[in-house]
């Protein structure tokens, strides 16, 4: 086949251009139902909780029993909604990157004009981060909302384990507190270098053609 026709191209660009943007969009309105039903979960079972102890008039081997049955399933929802909100976030990196390429492309079609294109056209994870405001050597994965559930769901491991050597092994409180919370950082800390190689491993899928200047083609975030 001979070169592509100009208006062909560009219109095979615009239209991947929206399917990009409609798949960034369902990547965030997935994010936020898996957040929001995981969140619900975990008021639901602490309502749950108080009305248990109250009915079991306290602390006792009926409200041991129903902890013990719905934490560790809450802990393992939590655990979904962590791993598959880290893979939407990574989607929406490659497709940022793909918007980006497109975009370079428009760039070199305006010629002079490209000042126009306030966002950038670098199809690597700094140009993705660079149009969202996020400086890429200073962006935290502390401020996402996957971490904010990667901690919710430690604190719920954490009563888990504090519970069974309480309610179990009859562990002194202070003894059961000081395991919970080393249970508890365990899981985080776990959780959120295992999202820093979820999106390490996305970005390195693709090879930029275009990358942000004082940044090698395979940096990625």
């Amino acid at each position: 086949m001979g070169p592509p026709d100009p208006v062909q191209l560009l219109t095979a660009l615009s239209t991947e251009h929206f399917t990009l943007q409609g798949a960034r969009s369902q990547t965030m309105s997935e994010s936020s139902a898996r957040a929001s039903v995981y969140m619900y979960s975990v008021s639901s079972v602490l309502v749950a909780l108080g009305f248990v102890s109250q009915v079991a008039d306290g602390v006792g081997a009926v409200f041991n029993v129903f902890a013990l049955t719905v934490l560790p399933t809450i802990y393992l929802l939590g655990c979904a909604t962590y791993v598959r909100l880290v893979e939407c976030s990574a989607e929406d990196l490659r497709y940022g990157m793909a918007i980006n390429r497109i975009r370079g492309y428009y760039k070199e079609l305006a010629g002079e004009r490209a000042d126009l294109f306030l966002l950038s056209g670098h199809d690597d994870a700094a140009g993705v981060f660079l149009n969202m405001g996020i400086s890429p050597d200073r962006r935290s994965p502390a401020f996402a909302f996957s971490t904010a559930v990667a901690v919710v769901n430690g604190v719920v491991v954490g009563a888990v384990a504090a519970l069974a050597l309480g309610a179990i092994f009859e562990v002194p409180l202070w003894l059961a507190t000081v395991v919970g919370v080393i249970v508890a950082l365990a899981s985080i800390v776990g959780w959120v270098r295992g999202a820093g190689h979820i999106l390490a491993e996305a970005a390195r899928q693709v090879t930029p053609r275009s990358p942000t200047p004082s940044r090698s083609p395979s940096a990625v975030p």
